[in-house]
């Protein structure tokens, strides 16, 4: 799982740089870190030539103000560092230096001294120039252990679980990635079935987002609780996300994360869609038979129960948009990482072992 660096601290006008040295902090940042194999978050786009540069205009890609605040906190947690500015500190590099700090990132910063001494309790590492602060997290490779990580991004999203999106925006969330698989979970928040409100399937959103960190596969997770089913019903946000995403990119494959409840503990599986030479349910069987026998969902529940759950999203799937599903269905004792967290662990590395086995399969048949 690559480290995460997220960036934050005001870029440098290039009337101020030399003629030997054109660009900004966070080009140097971002290429170094980069070509030492690590992910680099940078919030801000900068539309600004070597003629023409207002500052001013620097944009966050998110719209109003409040947007920027939740899409540069919903980045911070998504990382497992932050590299600070502090050449001009600004409220803003301030706040995320101690969110960061707080959510148990590690925090390192750079400028001139004496730091603030808010900024010297609230960082990990302190230099005065940006090369030495590149030189430490390239070193030390920061990373979280993906079970705190997770128990970090569940603690987030649970404040949103009953909450209905802010005007504007989706109340789902997509996290891109680069193999052609896709992986799903609807309700990763409460939803609203046939007018019934139905609790949220606990760390299944977790997991997919994981999944997106450790495998570099697209993942699409609900994010604020969902006025309808988008298993059940035909027009939500949700479905429409997917339909875009699979007519847009090169997806191969969607895994759907679901949880179960007490009355269908363990394990099950279910594949629907175009067959092909490679057996995807069967995989993903063999895989998680490392855990537990598994039953096939189709022997758990009746097949009026399995349409009125789970039907028409993945009927949408397999025939309109012609691209094999495989649904996993994990009961609580897999989404307890603070009490379970070796259950947890297991399921999460051998769902990414599938991912990555999957995608090498998806791969070879298109190149």
């Amino acid at each position: 799982m690559l480290s995460s660096i997220y960036l934050t601290g005001s870029s440098i006008d290039p009337g101020e740089l030399s003629q030997a040295h054109k660009s900004d902090w966070r080009t140097l940042a971002i290429t170094r870190l980069m070509n030492h194999g690590l992910k680099v978050t940078n919030p801000l786009e900068i539309p600004w030539t070597e003629t023409e540069f207002n500052f001013d205009e620097a944009i966050d890609l998110a719209g109003s103000s409040d947007q920027r605040v939740r899409r540069a906190l919903g980045l911070i947690d998504q990382s497992d560092a932050i590299l600070a500015n502090l050449e001009r500190p600004s409220y803003g590099t301030a706040m995320e230096i101690f969110y960061a700090y707080r959510s148990g990132k590690h925090v390192t910063v750079f400028g001139s001294s004496p730091l603030n001494p808010w900024v010297a309790t609230h960082s990990q590492a302190r230099f005065n120039d940006i090369d030495l602060a590149l030189r430490h997290i390239i070193g030390n490779q920061p990373r979280s252990a993906p079970v705190d990580w997770a128990i970090h991004y569940e603690n987030q999203l649970s404040e949103r679980y009953e909450q209905m999106p802010p005007y504007g925006e989706p109340d789902y969330k997509f996290f891109g990635g680069d193999l052609p698989i896709l992986v799903i979970a609807p309700h990763a928040t409460a939803y609203f079935r046939e007018g019934e409100f139905q609790e949220q399937e606990s760390f299944t959103g977790s997991m997919a987002v994981l999944l997106n960190r450790r495998t570099a596969c697209h993942a699409l997770t609900s994010n604020y609780c969902l006025v309808a089913d988008p298993c059940v019903y035909a027009d939500t946000p949700f479905k429409t996300a997917i339909k875009d995403l699979v007519k847009a990119g090169n997806i191969g494959l969607i895994l759907m994360i679901l949880g179960s409840g007490q009355q269908t503990p363990g394990l099950q599986i279910d594949h629907c869609g175009p067959t092909r030479d490679y057996d995807f349910e069967q995989r993903l069987r063999l895989k998680l038979g490392a855990l537990e026998e598994i039953a096939p969902v189709k022997l758990a529940k009746s097949q009026e129960e399995l349409d009125r759950e789970t039907g028409p999203l993945s009927r949408f799937i397999a025939e309109e948009l012609a691209v094999p599903l495989v649904t996993v269905k994990l009961s609580k004792r897999y989404r307890m990482p603070r009490l379970q967290s070796m259950l947890f662990s297991r399921a999460t590395d051998l769902l990414a072992q599938f991912v990555l086995e999957s995608s090498s399969y998806l791969n070879s048949r298109l190149y």
